[in-house]
């Protein structure tokens, strides 16, 4: 069996648990309409894979399971587009499977064929200087990256941020005039009194441009939060490529100002 940690992107168990019993449907250990040649010919015409359920030591069900574990990204999410397209949606909910086939599992299954399709890296990122709350906010958008695609993560990538820039403002000891600051204006009070920025490197003058445009990248992310994401009750979402480029920008802005933080750190231990 091929061995699948948390964070290589592939499905889960527990994902194709959901799958397998929420959305196909098993009945004395059959698989759906599957029989043992049509399970077969699924797997040889979706991934041109060769499997032989007949001399599989289990039931088809148990078969197509480790089938898909172990496939690769790509055939996985292969797989996931033919199985909804094989089973639609029911016309009415059966009282008594009130978790079976739902529209939220389909809009689920959808976000774990996207990530698998393209490769989504984990939005958390190794954060010496994190509070429990922008940890949490990581780990829960890594969460809803997986089971429900990106859109459904940019509110907490977005606390994160905020979050963080708070936190390297009260390292630094930077008193913010607001109350309640927003992002941009604590990145402006650390980008003026923060250690961090102050040594910006070999063309500092070009970097620093760059570094002031990350303020127009914090100040955009406050409306998209707000009105495009499942902060709020929006009537329209982000798309879902503009998602992505939301939460990877993020992640690359945490990653650059905890590098800049541990590069000071190390700088003033060394004088």
């Amino acid at each position: 069996m091929v061995f699948q940690s948390p964070t290589d992107g592939r499905l889960t168990r527990k994902e194709i648990d959901r799958l397998v019993n929420d959305w196909i449907g098993v009945n004395g250990g059959y698989l759906g309409d599957f029989s043992y040649r049509t399970h077969d010919r699924f797997w040889m015409d979706m991934c041109e894979r060769e499997v032989n359920t007949s001399a599989f030591p289990g039931t088809t069900r148990m078969c197509f399971e480790n089938t898909l574990f172990e496939a690769s990204a790509l055939e996985q999410a292969a797989a996931l587009r033919a199985i909804l397209d094989e089973y639609s949606l029911p016309s009415d909910v059966d009282p008594a499977r009130r978790r079976f086939r739902t529209p939220a599992l389909r809009d689920q299954i959808i976000g774990w064929a996207s990530r698998l399709e393209l490769g989504e890296i984990p939005v958390s990122v190794e954060l010496e200087s994190a509070s429990e709350i922008v940890k949490r906010a990581l780990d829960d958008a890594d969460t809803l990256m997986r089971s429900s695609g990106p859109q459904s993560a940019v509110d907490r990538v977005h606390t994160a941020m905020h979050g963080y820039l708070h936190r390297l403002c009260d390292e630094a000891r930077i008193t913010v005039a607001s109350e309640r600051p927003t992002m941009t204006q604590l990145f402006k009070s650390l980008r003026t009194n923060s250690p961090i920025l102050a040594d910006l490197g070999v063309r500092s003058e070009e970097v620093s441009r760059i570094v002031g445009s990350l303020a127009t990248i914090l100040d955009a992310l406050n409306p998209v939060r707000n009105n495009a994401s499942v902060a709020h009750p929006n009537d329209t979402l982000i798309g879902e490529p503009e998602a992505r480029l939301v939460i990877n920008t993020v992640r690359s802005l945490l990653s650059y100002f905890e590098s800049k933080r541990r590069q000071q750190s190390t700088t003033a231990q060394q004088l």
